[in-house]
């Protein structure tokens, strides 16, 4: 029969990189202790695999939130950028909206003053312009509001975005202790125990048949 210990590297190892090398704890040394029973050594191999796989499981999680909060501030720095543009587009429009109104208020004292055919009809070609400049302002402005409709929904959106990421970083977060205090119970019942190799292998099978 031969025997062999547990190494508290095993789990570990897994934990340095899910929780930072400052939480990691120093192997305990050998104890003098009994053998395992195949019972304990179940318990204790059952543990070590759902430890790594919690492990695996917050990296990936822990890599999936990084790679949609990079997303989520790149869109931020766009919506920002779009902002300013409305901004930028407003201000334009109300300068368009303010020259059209006194053009508009001045026409009335314009007709009255024009005497002559000559200055009936500059007086006229000026309306007409200003018909034409006042249509294309009306158009930007469907245009703007259409815009600022649109950048309305983008920032809701994002907003909601940014909402489900902050809760994925805390339930991510909600994650770690357990895990650690589930890896300092197997550094404590098992680590650096002995325990019968044949009764390993049996462990093994079972637990890889789902047992």
């Amino acid at each position: 029969m031969k025997t062999t210990f547990f190494r508290a590297s095993h789990v570990l190892s897994m934990l340095a990189i899910t929780v930072g090398m400052n939480n990691v704890h120093a192997a305990t040394p050998a104890r003098p202790d009994k053998i395992m029973t195949m019972a304990e050594l179940r318990t204790c191999m059952k543990l070590e695999y759902a430890n790594k796989k919690a492990a695996e499981e917050i990296l990936q999680e822990q890599d999936a939130f990084k790679r949609d909060q990079a997303a989520v501030k790149a869109d931020q720095v766009e919506v920002t950028k779009a902002n300013d543009e409305i901004r930028a587009n407003a201000a334009t429009i109300t300068t368009e909206r303010d020259a059209l109104s006194g053009l508009i208020s001045g026409m009335s004292a314009k007709s009255a003053a024009a005497k002559t055919d000559e200055e009936k009809a500059a007086v006229e070609a000026e309306r007409l312009a200003l018909i034409e400049r006042n249509r294309v302002y009306e158009q930007n402005m469907d245009r703007f509001n259409a815009a600022q409709q649109a950048q309305r929904d983008r920032v809701t959106a994002l907003n909601g975005r940014i909402g489900v990421i902050n809760q994925r970083n805390q339930t991510v977060n909600d994650r770690v202790e357990p895990h650690q205090e589930q890896v300092a119970l197997w550094r404590d019942q098992c680590s650096n125990r002995r325990f019968r190799e044949e009764e390993e292998v049996v462990i093994k099978k079972e637990i890889a048949a789902g047992k």
